[in-house]
């Protein structure tokens, strides 16, 4: 998994990741955010690395489906580029304020 497609699937999974098995849940996070190997993940789970990695590609395949269905994260970029342009044409301080905030909570 490359650097793109690492900050792809963090993305969805903070979106999508309650809709995966717990289990699905614990070894994408061991992969993806605590940078651990297969081999590492297999050892802690007491399982193949093949059945690690297997599970992981399930989970990115169930979280581009969602987002394929739901578009919760391609409307969450769409949302960010027009706040963004409209941030660079207000002059109001108590909007650009509410602006920043809306940006930060996407």
């Amino acid at each position: 998994m490359n650097l793109d497609e690492t900050l792809l699937y963090s993305t969805l999974y903070n979106i999508y990741g309650e809709l995966l098995t717990e289990k699905q849940q614990q070894i994408f996070e061991s992969y993806v955010f605590n940078n651990l190997s297969l081999a590492e993940i297999a050892e802690n789970f007491n399982i193949s690395r093949q059945a690690v990695l297997d599970c992981v590609n399930k989970a990115c395949n169930q979280l581009k489906k969602y987002e394929e269905t739901l578009f919760v994260n391609q409307n969450n970029v769409k949302i960010k580029c027009v706040l963004q342009e409209i941030k660079l044409n207000i002059n109001n301080e108590k909007l650009l304020k509410k602006i920043d905030n809306l940006l930060e909570t996407l």
